[in-house]
């Protein structure tokens, strides 16, 4: 499979982009045009169900999805993540949201399955902001995934 471009999105003292900070994007693959930086950003919210640091926090969602759109005349493909990420630096609730542009055509075994994978996407941020070198992503010839969840919940 191709490398894909991500963008990781979070509250940091220090952004990518110079003077930024709060939330903002700490980690992209180099070269990433800036409007698909935006649609990326703007695809980046979240609310939380539980105030972090409660009981009730690990309760909050973690929100999968797959958007198809066209930026900048080009149809692309996001697989995101965005998730509760505790407390930032200023001890306000914080999120973590991951985004990658997938750069074929949708994956054989479903979007679901590849943000099922392990590694996929982040679920973490700490260190300096950053570019990414991109990564390729898992990939399967097969069609026909056990579908494991659906069969648990459902019985079929």
């Amino acid at each position: 499979m191709a490398t894909n471009q991500e963008l990781i999105y979070t509250s940091a003292p220090r952004g990518l982009q110079a003077g930024s900070r709060g939330f903002c994007t700490v980690a992209s693959t180099s070269g990433m045009a800036k409007n698909l930086a935006d649609f990326l950003e703007g695809l980046s919210g979240y609310r939380h169900l539980y105030p972090p640091a409660t009981e009730q926090a690990h309760r909050n969602p973690v929100v999968h999805s797959y958007v198809t759109a066209r930026v900048g005349g080009k149809q692309i493909r996001v697989l995101s993540r965005i998730a509760d990420a505790g407390l930032d630096y200023s001890n306000r609730s914080n999120k973590i949201a991951h985004h990658i542009v997938v750069e074929t055509q949708r994956p054989a075994a479903g979007p679901a399955w590849l943000l099922s994978q392990s590694g996929v996407t982040e679920t973490s941020w700490s260190g300096e902001p950053r570019k990414l070198a991109g990564r390729t992503l898992p990939s399967t010839d097969s069609t026909n995934v056990n579908c494991q969840y659906w069969q648990e919940v459902t019985g079929d």
